[in-house]
C-alpha cells in the first residue's frame, strides 16, 4: 500500500487483484461512462485512474466505482476542478447512481443483449444527495459530467476526485484530453420525447397551470434543452373550450401560449408538435378503425357539456390553425391525428386524416405508422425501426422519389438483436440509436415515454405489464424538477456522435478532401439496423476517427 502527501491511500490488494485506490473501509476504481456496474461488481483491474476525451462544445461523461468492505455511512464524493496547463479550469459534477429494480427482462431478447438478467437491482436515476449509505461488500458508482465550452484549450486537463466516508479518505486521478474541434451548437436532427403534463401536477403536489406547475415546466423545459431535445409535446388539452350562450365554441389560448414561451424561451421547441386528435377504437390495438378524443367542453359557469366529439375536433383544429397563423408559428407547428396507424386501420385513417386536411390546410403532419404508402396523407413518416429494417428498400426509394421527411421510432418495440433504451439493455444500445440516423440520413427520432411514471417509478419499472423494463420513462421525479438517469446522459452523447458525424460531412465537402469519411465511420460501427457494434470501445474508436478525420481537414 502506498499513500499520497496528505495521508490518503492511493494502492493496493483487493482479494488479489491489484486494485486502483483504497482507503479504510473502501475501494475505488475508474469504469467506462457505457458500462452499467452491478451492485456486487469486483474492483477493476486497470482503474487507477479516469481518462475521457472530449471535443468542444458538449458535455461529457465518466464513472467511479466505489466497493464497501465495510458498511459505511455519509459516503462523500469531490471532484476538485479539472485544470489546464494554461490556467483555465472546467468543473466536474458527481452525482450517486441509483439503483432501480426490474422484475421481468425485455421479452424476445436472447439473454447475451441483456445487460442483466430479471429479477436484478440495475443502475439508472443520478440521485442529487450528498452523501449515501453503502452496505458492506456492496458498490456505490458515481456519474461524473463535465460540460466542455466551445473555447475550452485543447489539449490535457488533469485534477482527482476525492473519496471520503468518516475518517477514511482516498483519491483518484482524472485527465481529460480535449480535441481542437467543437460540436455544434445547432441540433440538426429533431428529436421528440412525448411528455405527461399531468404528472408535473400529480408529482409535484398541484394542479394544471398553477406557479408551481409552471415552475416545474420551466425545471423541465431546461432539463431538455440541455439534453438537446428540439421537439416538445404541446398538449391540445391546454386549450380551454368553452360552449357560449348562443351555442357557438370559443377557444382560450392563454394556457398554451404559456406552454409554447417556456419551452421555446428554453430552447427546446423549435418544433411545435401538437397533440392527437384521434385514438384507437375502443383503446384497444386490434380495433379496425380510431374514434375522435373527447375534449372537454363548459360554460361560462364552470358546467360540463357534453357535445358529439367530431363537432368539437372539426372546430377546434380550425381555431388552432388560425391562432398558430396569428403568433407566428406556423411554419413550425406540426400535427397529429392519431398515434400508430397501421395496416388494419389504415382504411379508416386515410378517411379521418382526408378531414382534418380540410380542416387545416397546409399544415404538417407527423405520425408513428407502419403503412407502406402514406403519400398525401402524411408530411413525416416515422416508423418503428424494425419496420423500416424489414421495408427499408421501400421508404429510402420512395423518399428519395417523393421528398418527406422519413424519421424513425422506438417503443416497446423493437426488441432483440435491435437497440433501444430498456433498463435491462446495454447503454450503448441507446447511445447507437442516433449513429442509425446518420447511417441512413433519417434526421428525426421519436419516442413516447419521457416521464410516464408509476406512482412509484424508482421501484416499479413500467405502467403495463406488456411493457419493456424502462420503456415509460427515462428521466425520474425530482424535488423541483427531473432527475438525469444514465440513459438520458447517453442519449444526449448520442446526439452529440450525430452532430459530430455531420460536422465532418460539411467540413469535407467545404474542404474538398475527406468526403465520405463519415458514412465510412459510421458504417463500421452500424452495419445494420440488427448488425452493430457492441463495445464500448468499438463507438469510442469510431468517434475517435471521426475527431481525427476532423483534425486533419485542418
Amino acid at each position: 500500500m502506498r499513500a499520497s502527501p496528505d495521508g490518503m491511500l492511493l494502492s493496493g490488494d483487493f482479494g488479489g487483484v491489484a486494485v486502483a485506490l483504497a482507503a479504510d473501509g473502501f475501494v475505488i476504481w475508474a469504469v467506462d461512462s457505457l458500462d452499467k456496474v452491478a451492485l456486487d461488481a469486483q474492483p477493476a483491474r486497470r482503474g487507477d485512474e479516469v481518462r475521457i476525451e472530449a471535443c468542444r462544445n458538449e458535455f461529457t461523461s465518466a464513472q467511479i466505482a466505489v466497493k464497501a468492505t465495510r458498511k459505511l455511512r455519509e459516503l462523500r464524493v469531490v471532484p476538485s476542478v479539472l485544470t489546464h496547463a494554461s490556467g483555465v479550469r472546467l468543473e466536474v459534477q458527481a452525482r450517486f447512481i441509483g439503483y432501480v429494480p426490474i422484475e421481468k427482462n425485455t421479452p424476445d431478447t436472447p439473454a447475451e443483449e441483456l445487460s442483466c438478467i430479471a429479477p436484478a437491482l440495475v443502475p439508472d436515476p443520478l440521485l442529487v444527495e450528498e452523501t449515501a449509505t453503502v452496505a458492506e461488500g456492496m458498490v456505490q458508482p458515481v456519474w461524473l459530467t463535465i460540460l466542455v465550452p466551445p473555447d475550452a484549450p485543447a489539449g490535457v486537463w488533469r485534477g482527482i476526485i476525492a473519496v471520503r466516508a468518516g475518517d477514511a479518505a482516498a483519491q483518484i486521478p482524472i485527465e481529460m484530453l480535449v480535441h481542437p474541434v467543437a460540436i455544434p451548437g445547432e441540433r440538426h436532427l429533431w428529436v421528440t420525447n412525448w411528455m405527461n403534463m399531468h404528472n408535473f401536477a400529480k408529482f409535484y403536489g398541484t394542479e394544471l397551470c398553477t406557479p408551481r406547475f409552471w415552475q416545474i415546466a420551466e425545471s423541465f423545459a431546461g432539463n431538455m434543452s440541455a439534453h438537446r431535445q428540439n421537439v416538445t409535446w404541446c398538449p391540445l388539452e391546454l386549450i380551454r373550450i368553452f360552449q357560449e350562450s348562443d351555442g357557438r365554441l370559443s377557444f382560450q389560448y392563454d394556457d398554451m401560449d404559456k406552454w409554447v414561451d417556456v419551452f421555446t424561451r428554453a430552447g427546446c421547441m423549435q418544433l411545435i408538435e401538437a397533440g392527437a386528435l384521434g385514438r384507437r377504437g375502443l383503446g384497444k390495438w386490434e380495433t379496425p378503425w380510431f374514434e375522435w378524443r373527447e375534449f372537454k367542453v363548459t360554460k361560462r359557469d364552470g358546467a360540463e357539456v357534453k357535445l358529439p366529439p367530431e363537432t368539437v375536433v372539426e372546430r377546434l383544429v380550425k381555431s388552432v390553425v388560425a391562432h398558430v397563423k396569428e403568433k407566428g408559428w406556423f411554419d413550425r407547428f406540426v400535427m397529429h391525428v392519431v398515434d400508430e396507424p397501421a395496416p388494419h386501420t389504415e382504411e379508416d385513417y386515410r378517411k379521418k386524416s382526408a378531414l382534418v386536411h380540410q380542416w387545416a390546410p397546409g399544415v404538417r403532419f407527423l405520425e408513428a405508422m407502419s403503412c407502406l404508402d402514406m403519400r398525401g396523407r402524411l408530411d413525416i413518416w416515422v416508423p418503428n425501426l424494425d419496420h423500416f429494417d424489414q421495408h427499408m428498400d421501400h421508404y429510402l426509394g420512395l423518399r428519395d422519389e417523393v421528398g418527406f421527411d422519413l424519421w424513425f421510432y422506438t417503443c416497446m418495440f423493437p426488441t432483440g438483436l435491435y437497440p433501444n433504451r430498456f433498463l435491462d439493455f446495454s447503454l450503448l444500445k441507446t447511445r447507437i440509436l442516433h449513429w442509425i440516423n446518420w447511417r441512413y440520413r433519417l434526421p428525426g427520432y421519436l419516442h413516447w415515454g419521457l416521464n410516464y411514471w408509476t406512482d412509484d417509478p424508482f421501484h416499479q419499472d413500467r405502467i403495463r405489464e406488456d411493457l419493456p423494463p424502462g420503456d415509460c420513462w427515462i428521466v425520474y421525479p425530482g424535488a423541483d424538477g427531473p432527475l438525469d438517469s444514465m440513459r438520458w446522459e447517453q442519449m444526449r452523447e448520442g446526439l452529440q456522435d450525430y452532430e459530430l458525424l455531420r460536422h465532418l460531412e460539411h467540413q469535407a465537402r467545404d474542404a474538398g478532401r475527406l468526403e465520405g469519411k463519415s458514412d465510412e465511420i459510421c458504417r463500421g460501427l452500424v452495419r445494420t439496423p440488427r448488425d452493430y457494434a457492441r463495445s464500448s470501445g468499438e463507438l469510442r474508436a469510431a468517434r475517435r476517427a471521426a475527431i481525427d478525420a476532423l483534425v486533419a481537414l485542418r
